[in-house]
């Protein structure tokens, strides 16, 4: 039985046409349509309805690709494995991360993980929490790094470690000096916010609402940058990693009260198989710490990365 036939037969089901699956096949009509016709002669049954230009499986057609279907998928997953027990020369690692987790230590990172295995291809793709989560339950990406509180219980995940929300502002700021802030302390007070998409948006409206207490919107945004210059700026104050101000000169932290901590996982889809390379980067960044417990550390008015900080 001819692979191509069947895959021929599959690819004509998910296009609807068979000039469409010839097209996406890169191959001639003439050519798909005569393996359809020597398959269906092979099992002595027609698997298409031809009606004009519109193409639909008839009942047979239709069990019988589904099956063929996914016996294709496995022997794609077989053919991958298999050239992964080879040694790790080639490979792709597809990773989504929201904005505000790339900004200062996943460059470093690649790079590290690049040297280790320079035959490895990186695709990393930014967006939002709820982007990224989508595009992992599409498959358009094997791996997704989120905050704990984001991740779906039915994905695989490591914990790769906390760090904590701080309130971030210039340092001639009327409350640079103050030990910590609690809601109170910030009602009237100009606010450079995030949009709703991200978590750090919703953390801060829900420590003011608990109080019953507003703040002013001077900015807000989902351009990560833009928000730090803002609060550079005297703009207003700004929600950011502890991680993320340690490596921003220009700006001091002063904590919550309560404390504002945030966990991130590396996630992945359950049960499913992970190519060598992107189980390969898993326990890399495992072995690395990338983001190392920052919610109890000290204080830093530098913003000059006294201490070793992992972007979340």
């Amino acid at each position: 039985m001819n692979l191509k036939a069947l895959r021929c037969c599959v690819e004509i089901i998910r296009q609807g046409s068979f000039t469409k699956a010839a097209h996406s096949l890169h191959i001639a009509q003439p050519a798909l349509s005569m393996a359809v016709t020597r398959l269906e002669e092979e099992l002595g049954v027609m698997l298409f309805n031809r009606i004009g230009r519109r193409v639909t499986a008839t009942a047979e057609g239709e069990r019988y690709l589904a099956r063929v279907e996914s016996a294709l998928r496995e022997l794609d997953t077989a053919r991958q494995e298999l050239r992964d027990m080879v040694e790790l020369q080639c490979g792709e690692v597809r990773l989504g991360i929201p904005p505000m987790f790339g900004l200062y230590y996943l460059p470093s990172l690649l790079s590290a993980f690049r040297q280790a295995y320079p035959g490895v291809v990186m695709s990393v793709v930014e967006g939002s929490a709820d982007d990224i989560s989508q595009r992992l339950e599409r498959r358009e990406i094997d791996l997704a790094l989120l905050e704990s509180r984001r991740v779906i219980p039915s994905w695989d995940s490591v914990l790769l470690g906390q760090d904590e929300m701080v309130l971030c502002m210039h340092p001639d700021h009327p409350l640079a000096t103050r030990p910590h802030l609690e809601a109170d302390d910030l009602h009237d007070v100009d606010m450079a916010v995030f949009d709703q998409t991200f978590l750090q948006r919703h953390l801060l409206d829900a420590f003011v609402a608990a109080r019953g207490i507003t703040y002013r919107t001077a900015l807000q945004s989902n351009f990560v940058s833009l928000v730090i210059q803002a609060a550079r700026d005297k703009v207003g104050i700004a929600t950011l990693l502890r991680s993320v101000q340690q490596c921003t000169p220009g700006l001091v932290a002063v904590p919550f009260q309560p404390a504002q901590p945030m966990s991130f996982r590396l996630c992945w889809r359950q049960a499913e198989y992970l190519p060598l390379a992107t189980r390969r980067f898993i326990d890399f960044v495992q072995a690395r710490a990338v983001l190392t417990t920052t919610a109890t550390a000290p204080r830093n008015t530098a913003g000059c990365c006294t201490q070793s900080s992992g972007a979340a």
